[in-house]
């Protein structure tokens, strides 16, 4: 049995790969129906970062994968409040609001709600964001006591900053070029692999 941090982030690299396998998908068969149904699992997956009280209290404690997602749920909305001004959680909430944002926006896109030329920036700079909040987890006693542990943020933090980039710059350049329009998804879907396989707690 997986201690409670360790299903969490089989459950988000689960996530993450998903969502680069169908947003790839989705870029090879461009008027096919994966356009409307990828940007649902960011979305999701930042509201899964968004609604959790974080208290850390079962961080390393052995748990079922059925506890695991029932502990998503808060039991009081004053814990929330509390916990949620600790440097670590706030990094979490913001990459989680990035994600429902770029899941929102590009679903808008897709549906042809938000055609304006602008929108498509958001992607890569939500991207870059959320990277960043991820990336920049520093290990205390508290949170991220371990090397291994910083290290799976470190990856994923770096493959959004970096896909995100290449991904504004494809955008950017006219015409555009497909293949480039994948690092992204592709950097998603190996960094969600990462969290699934290799997240482990020695």
């Amino acid at each position: 049995m997986m201690t409670h941090t360790e299903h969490v982030h089989l459950l988000f690299g689960i996530g993450l790969a998903m969502t680069g396998v169908l947003w790839l998908g989705a870029q090879v068969y461009p008027a096919g129906p994966l356009r409307y149904v990828w940007p649902s699992l960011p979305f999701l997956l930042g509201l899964f970062l968004v609604i959790p009280t974080e208290t850390q209290e079962r961080t390393y404690v052995r748990v079922g994968a059925w506890d695991t997602f029932l502990s998503v749920f808060p039991n009081s909305l004053t814990v929330w409040l509390t916990t949620v001004q600790e440097a670590h959680v706030i990094q979490h909430k913001a990459a989680g609001v990035c994600a429902m944002l770029a899941g929102g926006i590009e679903g808008g896109r897709a549906s042809g709600w938000l055609s304006a030329p602008r929108w498509r920036w958001m992607l890569p700079l939500l991207a870059i964001a959320a990277g960043l909040a991820v990336g920049i987890h520093g290990g205390t006693h508290q949170h991220l006591p371990r090397g291994v542990e910083q290290l799976h943020h470190w990856i994923l933090g770096g493959a959004l900053v970096l896909g995100g980039v290449v991904h504004g710059v494809a955008s950017a350049r006219v015409p555009q070029r497909p293949i480039w329009q994948g690092v992204l998804p592709a950097l998603v879907l190996m960094a969600g692999l990462d969290l699934a396989f290799f997240y482990r707690i020695p």
